[in-house]
């Protein structure tokens, strides 16, 4: 007879490990010597969820109900009766998201009437008139779908911060931490991932290996905390369907890995652009303004030094002296030639 597997999935994450390896070698003089060094190898490393027993459900009943009673003793309202104060006050909805809610249900729908008659083409318009005219038809629906899951959205997020919501949450990270198991590198037996003798404890390790810097174990708790919470809501409960699931983690994974590396590529190029710009800033010579050196020379030339203009005043005193003494002897010789 068949044993029936313990575990609900298996799967493998990667993980850089210090091995030492040993050469040998020759030295100067030839002789040969061992030498050892510590080198980076990638091992993967086996993780295992465990399937839960009858003991298991009984825990977790029981802490969903403690989680429930401490929402309540809190403040929180059960769904129950929110809901029922939403209906005393006129419902979740406003009167303008009731009318927007409803507008934009007729409007999809005499789209898809509109759409399903373009395929019939009872008006016998032209195959790229008709493409074209559908390709808009269907962008328009889609953005209407996204406007109604947003208003059905922010519906569901009143109900976020209920009892039942609260527990529920704190429940599924009771199962994350009591089905996980791995077999770390040199051990024979899978062991807790989480180590802890109660919840507390095993949270105060969960903390700690997020708070770490360690990318291995970022991504194991990461990846047991999605395969549990889609285990959790009934999504995920043989191989074939968490085989899905960690197809649908891996896609994601890389959609933000290529997302994060087009940001960083975008702030590559901003920063090298920066430093472009600033280095043409810095090459340029600074000129000073052509105006400012001539106003400059002009006042030199107008406003002569105090030596340069007693200097002036002096030549101007010899010239007048000389001119007074060449007019009077101009005179005498004038006046001699008059007497004569």
């Amino acid at each position: 007879m068949k044993q029936k597997s313990k575990w609900l999935y298996r799967f493998e994450i990667n993980r850089e490990v210090d091995k030492k390896v040993t050469e040998k070698k020759k030295d100067e003089e030839g002789q040969e010597i061992e030498v050892t060094k510590t080198v980076k190898e990638t091992k993967p490393i086996k993780f295992f969820i465990k399937k839960p027993n009858r003991r298991l459900y009984d825990e977790a009943e029981l802490f969903y109900g403690v989680k429930m009673s401490e929402g309540i003793k809190a403040g929180l309202l059960t769904r129950n009766l929110l809901s029922k104060r939403y209906e005393d006050d006129g419902g979740a909805f406003s009167e303008a998201e009731k009318e927007r809610y409803s507008t934009i249900y007729m409007e999809i729908y005499a789209k898809e009437a509109e759409y399903q008659r373009l395929q019939v083409n009872l008006d016998n318009k032209p195959q790229e008139l008709k493409d074209r005219i559908g390709q808009d038809i269907l962008l328009e629906i889609s953005e209407l779908r996204r406007e109604l899951i947003e208003i059905e959205n922010s519906q569901a997020n009143i109900f976020d911060q209920t009892a039942e919501n609260r527990a529920k949450n704190q429940t599924i990270m009771w199962w994350v931490l009591s089905l996980s198991f791995w077999k770390e590198e040199g051990r024979e037996k899978e062991e807790h991932f989480f180590v802890g003798e109660d919840y507390q404890n095993k949270l105060d390790t969960y903390d700690e290996y997020e708070e770490s810097d360690d990318d291995f174990l970022n991504e194991a708790i990461k990846k047991l905390a999605f395969f549990v919470s889609f285990w959790y809501m009934g999504r995920a409960t043989s191989e074939e369907e968490f085989g899905a699931v960690e197809e649908l983690y891996n896609s994601q994974n890389q959609e933000e890995e290529a997302e994060e590396g087009e940001e960083a590529e975008e702030a590559d190029q901003t920063a090298e652009k920066v430093d472009v710009e600033e280095s043409k800033k810095e090459d340029k010579p600074k000129r000073k303004p052509k105006v400012k050196k001539q106003k400059q020379a002009e006042e030199k030339k107008e406003t002569p030094t105090p030596e340069a203009k007693r200097e002036t005043e002096q030549g101007s005193e010899q010239v007048a002296a000389e001119e007074e003494k060449s007019i009077s002897a101009e005179a005498k010789g004038s006046l001699g030639k008059n007497e004569e």
